[in-house]
């Protein structure tokens, strides 16, 4: 788990969107505008709260992301909310919970 959650995290912070993207539990959700996510700039990825549920199956964990959209050079923030649920079939950590919206 630990290993899946630093890797996310990694990819956010680095900016690898669509690398963060292949962590999505259900790939029919509308895709990111990977093309726009190229002006977004991850200045801090910080882990407020953490929590597993479902003796370790299932966790909980919130996220304070900052970044910097290169067309306004403005630092914003956002609270990520992420649910992570290991699949027995994948044999992985998979994320439950929407992507992040860089607005």
């Amino acid at each position: 788990m630990e290993e899946a959650l630093n890797n996310y995290g990694s990819a956010i912070r680095w900016g690898a969107f669509q690398k963060a993207w292949d962590f999505q539990s259900n790939k029919q959700k509308p895709l990111p505008d990977f093309k726009a996510l190229k002006n977004i700039k991850v200045t801090a990825y910080d882990s407020v709260f953490r929590s597993e549920l479902n003796e370790g199956g299932t966790v909980q964990q919130t996220v304070e992301i900052r970044y910097i959209n290169n067309q306004d050079l403005v630092e914003r923030s956002l609270t990520d909310d992420q649910k992570w649920r290991f699949d027995i079939v994948k044999e992985r950590w998979v994320l439950e919970s929407p992507f992040p919206e860089f607005k």
